[in-house]
């Protein structure tokens, strides 16, 4: 079988289906296709692997026999960045001879071994296994009716010399491995920021450790993978002044930025253009998104002849454009979160506000300059937002708004 030439940044081996999940959930929170294999002949592109071996309940010699095939397939057909072995936080199953397999088969110089899984209340400290501060063996799962527990020394589960450390000492703890003379390194872990640090020295490690831990520190190591947030702005500019379409425009040279037009004839009947599939897109993909009703200069000279065509008054027009707006920006926010939203025109502002089901506004500050900024109250938006009268400003009021946000969102 060939080896995949696709990017596998994980790849993970667990002993049971929901363990396999309680792994992946995570990696797939942060952004990465994730995918659980339950025949190792099942090939994927997915960026996250995530391997059921099924065999919590066999036995020892059994399981370890399994694993080591189990491994020796997946990395024919795969060279993950990273290789974790996932156990049960409360050590059940075969977590010792499952381990010593990946090891053999990976040749792995050190193996750090961290059960902790603390937002579950499961913890280690000085090698022992505690659930909600009761040693292991004092539990329920002491008594197990498949897999009951016998120690809570997480060392005592491993075949050899294994060393129980601090995360502050795994650094000195990994120099010293060697392929010849492999570490098992049982890693304290109290809180979910020791196991960051564990994922932390395991990263600049000269070599790449196998990974042993339940759902909490494949959890830490999802939280260091995820790919950095970029803020984004939904700019929402109903305004048809000279000085709003120029800052549109201006704001448009920004790298991340996309705008969107609305033709106004699609808010008087039905349109086969899905606008709020075209924001959500932009936004989802870490892109400011200018969403504007003015395709130039020369289009506020056309509002009488739009009233015409649809029998309305220039306020009735402007009542339902901004009506359109209002709605179009709540189903967004339905389906995407920027982090903030910025309103031109005062009558968009308002209406986008009794869209959102707004009862006030709660002035912070200044964004730029004639663009307060702040946090409507009474609804669940609750993300910047700046409003500017369509008029004020100048050239660049827009683009230094997306700063002021991306800045923002960066303390």
């Amino acid at each position: 079988m060939n080896k995949q030439t696709s990017d596998q940044q994980v790849v993970i081996l667990a002993d049971d289906f929901t363990g396999a999940n309680d792994a992946g959930v995570s990696l797939a929170q942060a952004g990465m296709r994730v995918d659980v294999v339950l025949e190792a002949t099942y090939q994927s592109d997915a960026q996250a692997l995530i391997y059921n071996s099924d065999s919590r309940a066999l036995t020892a010699d059994a399981a370890q026999e399994k694993v080591a095939a189990l491994t020796e397939s997946v990395l024919r057909q795969y060279s993950p960045t990273w290789l974790v072995k996932k156990i049960d936080s409360t050590l059940r199953g075969n977590p010792g001879a499952e381990v010593m397999a990946m090891q053999q088969v990976t040749g792995a110089a050190a193996v750090i071994i961290a059960p902790a899984f603390p937002a579950a209340g499961r913890i280690t400290r000085q090698g022992k296994c505690l659930v909600n501060g009761v040693l292991l063996t004092d539990t329920e799962f002491a008594s197990d009716p498949k897999t009951p527990i016998t120690s809570a020394d997480v060392g005592a589960l491993f075949i050899g010399h294994s060393q129980n450390i601090t995360p502050s000492q795994l650094p000195v703890a990994l120099s010293h491995a060697r392929a010849q003379a492999p570490v098992l390194l049982v890693v304290d872990a109290q809180t979910d920021a020791d196991l960051d640090d564990i994922i932390t020295h395991a990263m600049q490690a000269s070599e790449r450790p196998l990974l042993v831990g339940s759902a909490g520190l494949c959890d830490a190591l999802s939280r260091r993978l995820a790919p950095e947030k970029q803020a984004v702005v939904l700019a929402v500019v109903g305004s048809m002044s000279e000085i709003a379409q120029k800052q549109v425009r201006t704001a448009a040279q920004h790298p991340r930025c996309e705008h969107i037009f609305i033709d106004i004839n699609d808010v008087f009947q039905p349109s086969s253009t899905d606008y709020r599939a075209a924001i959500t897109t932009a936004l989802n993909a870490g892109k400011h998104c200018l969403v504007h009703t003015c395709p130039d200069e020369q289009a506020r000279h056309q509002v009488a002849a739009l009233c015409e065509r649809w029998g309305l008054s220039r306020a009735e027009c402007g009542e339902r454009i901004c009506d359109y707006l209002g709605a179009l920006t709540r189903d967004v926010l339905q389906h995407s979160t920027p982090d903030g939203l910025y309103l031109s025109g005062g009558d968009v502002a308002i209406a986008v506000a009794r869209a959102l089901g707004a009862k006030g506004f709660q002035i912070r500050g200044r964004a730029a300059e004639c663009v307060p900024w702040g946090y409507f109250s009474g609804c669940e938006w609750q993300r910047p937002v700046m409003t500017k009268a369509g008029g004020f400003g100048d050239e660049t009021t827009l683009r230094k708004v997306l700063y002021f946000i991306e800045e923002k969102s960066s303390d």
